[in-house]
């Protein structure tokens, strides 16, 4: 076993709530993200998958990384709790750079305060579905490439181009073009339905349109707000006032980009 295995093995060992960020890896749980991984040229260091899954999706002979099998008590053992995925991964992390005015892109999701793996994960994965070309992730947001968010999203985390953006980062896109709409419930928010008409008609119809969601219990900031060109709200009935940020993230996505 070489130095190599043996650091990626530690790495993986009780994993649950482990950040790996500051060590510039990620763990890639299951066929779907580690395949998407391999797809992207992602840098494997270390493959460990289960003796009784077979792995037959994966070639050996041809992988370039180091392969460890192991039966499925040694991983649940490994990893720190009851695995299910059949295959666990350490790869290089991607680095995620700050946006800029120019990037070219006509459609974003920007993520503000979304804390929670999962739901930054699952947006991903709409996002890559629903027409979205690149991600700005602002302050506070969870970890896109932590290994919750990576299985939430099957892998889409790591083919969206990804940015990290302040505020500062934002006036500079809207200053170069970039619409952003926020997503509210103020007094002032619109519609979808009417938003997308409005728009369509609107001289800056072809204009990038940039999507921002906040914290689920806070809603975005009101400089984030002010920062916006227009708030878009998803009309509720039955007395309920507002639906998971991962649910309306993508019912707003289908609708903004989906048609674009």
């Amino acid at each position: 076993m070489t130095d190599q295995v043996r650091a990626a093995l530690a790495a993986l060992s009780d994993l649950r709530e482990k950040d790996l960020s500051a060590q510039g890896v990620m763990v890639l749980e299951g066929r779907i993200v580690i395949q998407k991984a391999i797809s992207l040229g992602i840098e494997i260091l270390l493959l460990v998958c289960s003796t009784e899954s077979g792995a037959p999706w994966l070639s050996e002979d041809s992988a370039g990384f180091p392969i460890l099998r192991m039966d499925h008590a040694e991983i649940c053992s490994l990893v720190g709790f009851k695995f299910h995925h059949g295959a666990v991964a350490l790869a290089r992390r991607p680095v995620i750079r700050p946006a800029e005015p120019g990037l070219g892109f006509s459609s974003y999701l920007c993520l503000w305060n979304v804390t929670d793996p999962s739901n930054v994960g699952a947006l991903l994965r709409s996002a890559a579905g629903l027409g979205v070309q690149a991600v700005l992730l602002g302050p506070g947001c969870a970890d896109p490439f932590y290994r919750k968010a990576l299985r939430a999203s099957m892998g889409n985390a790591l083919s969206l181009p990804l940015f990290s953006c302040d505020a500062e980062g934002m006036k500079a896109l809207g200053d170069s073009g970039v619409e952003f709409a926020a997503a509210t419930l103020s007094e002032r928010s619109i519609p979808l339905e009417v938003f997308i008409a409005r728009r369509r008609r609107s001289r800056r119809a072809s204009a990038p349109l940039a999507l921002v969601l906040g914290n689920e219990g806070f809603g975005l900031p009101g400089e984030v707000a002010s920062l916006c060109r227009g708030e878009v709200v998803i009309p509720m009935e039955g007395g309920t006032d507002s639906l998971n940020v991962v649910v309306a993230g993508a019912i707003l996505m289908y609708g903004l980009f989906r048609r674009r």
